[in-house]
């Protein structure tokens, strides 16, 4: 298992240079409370498919199939 880098190292910036948009997204989802407490209720436990619909629409997500 790779240590975890420290964000105030010289060479915490580097990991961010082979970053595309979806991986800057991604990062941003990862990291908001409102996003992340709707994911957990978007896919709780006898959830509908609609219900991962509405939360994909709501936050401009495509799934791929």
């Amino acid at each position: 298992m790779q240590p975890t880098l420290d964000w105030r190292s010289p060479d915490f910036p580097k990991i961010f240079e082979l970053y595309d948009r979806a991986d800057f997204a991604q990062e941003f989802l990862r990291r908001n409370p409102r996003y992340r407490a709707a994911y957990r209720a978007g896919t709780a436990p006898g959830r509908s498919r609609a219900a991962l619909r509405r939360l994909a629409r709501h936050w401009g997500l495509v799934f791929r199939r």
